[in-house]
């Protein structure tokens, strides 16, 4: 049934933010080509306009493989980006979903109305559209903050790595090198380790949340 409302009506988009972690420094990011107006040429988060009949995850998971052929990857939400002037088109509020993932795990390809897709640093993207280089900027915050007073590569080791694969991704991302690091996740119930391999023992969301321990 439709309604008719007196207040205005922004529109809905989603986009997805896919990290990969490769050997050595920081994580990089997926960017699509946009191929059409606005910002034409300019690269961007994979994303676009919610449909009227679904979910804001499982949009932004169509979103993320029509335009880089990518999907089943465990994108949870992030934040939400609103000001106002952010899209030339007229008001549009977006939620951002995020995930980290291996680098020897995807492979994007460009799609539907994305030129392109490709990976570049995280802290040295392109000229970007929209306020996308506000949203990775927060996204390098968020991820700098975690690494640094919790843990991270959950999702990228599906609950079970070696204590020096989770030490190196966190070394990487924070530029420390903590030879104790792993004793105090231990200690901090992070992690449950015994002869060189560890289990994550934080409790996994169920389903799509907003909590920002994602990564």
């Amino acid at each position: 049934m439709a309604y008719n409302y007196e207040y205005p009506r922004p529109s809905a988009t989603l986009d997805a933010v896919v990290l990969r972690t490769p050997q050595l420094g920081f994580p990089e990011i997926l960017l699509i080509k946009r191929g059409n107006k606005p910002f034409v040429g300019h690269w961007a988060l994979p994303g676009g306009f919610m449909e009227m009949e679904e979910k804001p995850l499982i949009g932004a998971a169509r979103e993320l493989e029509e335009e880089t052929g990518l999907y089943d990857l465990p994108l949870k939400p992030l934040f939400a980006c609103g000001e106002p002037g952010r899209d030339p088109r007229g008001r549009t509020i977006t939620v951002v979903f995020g995930c980290l993932v291996r680098d020897t795990a995807v492979a994007p390809k460009g799609g539907d109305d994305a030129a392109e897709a490709a990976w570049f640093p995280l802290r040295n993207p392109p000229d970007m559209a929209f306020d996308h280089r506000r949203v990775l900027a927060q996204i390098e915050q968020n991820l700098l903050w975690q690494a640094t007073t919790s843990i991270i590569g959950r999702d990228v080791f599906h609950d079970l790595a070696s204590a020096k694969d989770i030490q190196r991704l966190h070394q990487n991302i924070t530029g420390e090198t903590r030879p104790d690091f792993i004793e105090i996740c231990e200690q901090r119930g992070f992690l449950k380790c015994r002869d060189g391999i560890c289990q994550y023992t934080l409790p996994s969301p169920a389903g799509p949340d907003w909590q920002p321990l994602v990564w």
